[in-house]
């Protein structure tokens, strides 16, 4: 998958060092038509993840949050209506 599929937001992790984390784009796109700051939504998301689970690495706490960023889309796609037909 290309960067153009791809959105990546930098945030800063547990340690204060500024990392990135990427996003499927059209998830990112969904999100950005019914949040507010996508961007602090990630970092507050990888904050309690981070916080809840301490014992992940890297990778699996951005798959964490990667999976929380779905399902977020996937809850407003439904209440839009979007997905009555699947």
């Amino acid at each position: 998958m290309s960067d153009d599929n791809r959105t990546i937001y930098t945030i800063v992790d547990e340690l204060r060092q500024e990392t990135t984390i990427t996003l499927e784009k059209y998830v990112a796109d969904i999100l950005q038509e019914h949040l507010s700051d996508v961007h602090a939504w990630v970092q507050s998301t990888y904050n309690l993840v981070a916080e809840r689970k301490p014992h992940l690495g890297w990778r699996e706490k951005g798959n964490v949050v990667r999976a929380l960023f779905l399902r977020e889309a996937l809850k407003h796609l439904e209440a839009s209506g979007a997905l009555k037909d699947f």
